[in-house]
């Protein structure tokens, strides 16, 4: 409806029709001249670097002697006569509750036998560092427990870059 036949008709639509005729030309005009330029842009989502080194603790139980560990992800440590391999190790962001939890294959080997095959794991599972007893390793010599999952320097840097 343009403006001319909006007055011609106003015995009908009254002084409210008018306005509200105006009000939507003038909108629509308006939309017409004007180019909106919005580009859509792409959300800015920091990813938090992964960690890729778990922290362990081991304790002998014959000589009462604890022993911190660090390990990268899929790289084996020995511990006595265990061998360990940390899977995976996953911390929670900084605002959500603590929680830390790491995937460790554990195998005993022996001690003066060759070894012809890779043992099977007397442990296999995630175990969390805020309740070490929950999912334990069962050993009557060993304890092993996770204290916490680290980034380590090399990735810290290559992230901050």
């Amino acid at each position: 409806m343009n403006f001319s036949l909006a007055l011609k008709s106003r015995h009908r639509l009254g002084l409210f029709g008018v306005v509200l005729t105006l009000q939507v030309g003038v909108i629509a005009a308006y939309a017409q001249d004007v180019e909106l330029d919005v580009q859509p842009t792409e959300p800015v989502v920091e990813v938090a670097p992964v960690p890729d080194t778990a922290n362990l603790m081991g304790l002998n139980k014959i000589t009462a002697r604890t022993h911190p560990m660090r390990v990268k992800l899929d790289t084996p440590l020995r511990f006595g006569t265990l061998g360990m391999i940390v899977r995976a190790c996953e911390k929670a962001r900084p605002e959500d509750p603590p929680k830390t939890i790491a995937f460790l294959e554990i195998r005993e080997y022996p001690v003066n036998e060759e070894i012809s095959s890779e043992p099977d794991p007397i442990f296999s599972g995630w175990m969390l560092a805020s309740s070490p007893g929950l999912n334990a390793l069962e050993h009557p010599v060993y304890d092993v427990w996770l204290t916490d999952c680290t980034i380590s320097s090399n990735a810290a840097s290559a992230a901050s870059e």
